[in-house]
């Protein structure tokens, strides 16, 4: 039995529908049942009543003497994590694509530190999903995603809008201004940077070509720019940094690529504390003292 699991059925519960519960903690509704699922076997016994042809949500016997114990176990969680907080003066939870957390972020973070010593920071390292999740469990403070997430729970505002350009290595065939006929896409290292990003890549190149190297951490691309057939897209403000050192130069494609673009994502419920206002302040003044590109904070 876990907490996701619990978290679970008293999301069914309140919502009295599977898929409204679904929403609510942004997975599927078989990833939700299979949780339910996976309750009631380690229980030993069924929570809810399934009946054909009804989607009215109905409680056993052992379903509402669980219910009552779920609600007590969820309070005792939020007390727990309550005295964690109060344990730490001046704590703030900060996640990030890693591409972002990797390139964009870190002299925002040593400025923060430094500005204010009193505040610790912790570092996390989350897709959207996982990011959301974390949000709205009080986990998080702040994220940065490449996904527009809206919610009652969630508040989105644009942070960067960064244009998409070619790397390759140094000795690569390609001349600075690149057509698309002269890229293979068995040659790219491919790294997925945002959803606008892969639906451009499958309508580009057919949704069964496949490169040869796919990488989830952006830091690892420079490892495999080596031979001269060799290609990436990344976001310019990234290319910027890997060309800084020898053996990784840019060029300029001459067709359409969209724009990688990152939201910074709040939990309502905090959106206005001073620790993250003060943390925001930090990101705009970094990035503007740095110019970096597209900053629509």
């Amino acid at each position: 039995m876990t907490d996701l699991q619990i978290e679970a059925f008293l999301s069914i519960c309140r919502h009295k529908s599977i898929s409204k519960a679904a929403e609510e903690l942004f997975i599927s509704q078989s990833s939700l049942s299979t949780r339910l699922k996976t309750l009631e076997e380690s229980l030993g016994c069924p929570l809810l009543l399934r009946s054909k042809g009804s989607r009215e949500i109905v409680l056993t016997a052992q379903g509402q003497a669980f219910y009552a114990l779920a609600l007590q176990h969820q309070e005792i969680i939020r007390q727990m994590e309550d005295i964690r907080k109060t344990a730490v003066t001046g704590l703030l939870r900060v996640s990030a694509i890693n591409s972002i957390n990797t390139y964009t972020l870190p002299s925002v973070y040593k400025r923060f530190s430094k500005n204010y010593p009193d505040v610790h920071l912790q570092i996390q390292d989350m897709e959207a999903e996982m990011a959301v999740h974390s949000l709205v469990r009080g986990y998080t403070d702040i994220a940065f995603s490449t996904a527009k997430i809206q919610t009652d729970h969630i508040v989105s505002i644009p942070f960067l809008s960064d244009p998409l350009v070619l790397i390759c290595p140094d000795h690569a065939v390609y001349p600075e201004k690149v057509d698309l006929d002269m890229l293979d896409v068995k040659n790219e290292v491919y790294i997925r940077l945002c959803a606008d990003q892969e639906y451009w890549h499958d309508i580009t190149f057919g949704g069964k070509a496949e490169p040869q190297i796919r990488l989830e951490m952006i830091e690892q691309i420079r490892l495999f720019m080596s031979e001269p057939t060799d290609w990436a897209i990344v976001p310019r403000s990234i290319a910027d940094h890997l060309t800084q050192a020898p053996g990784v130069r840019q060029c300029e494609p001459s067709f359409y690529i969209p724009n990688r673009n990152v939201f910074i994502l709040r939990n309502k419920a905090n959106a206005e504390a001073d620790i993250i206002h003060r943390f925001l302040d930090t990101v705009r003044e970094v990035l503007t003292e740095s110019h970096t590109m597209g900053l629509l904070l």
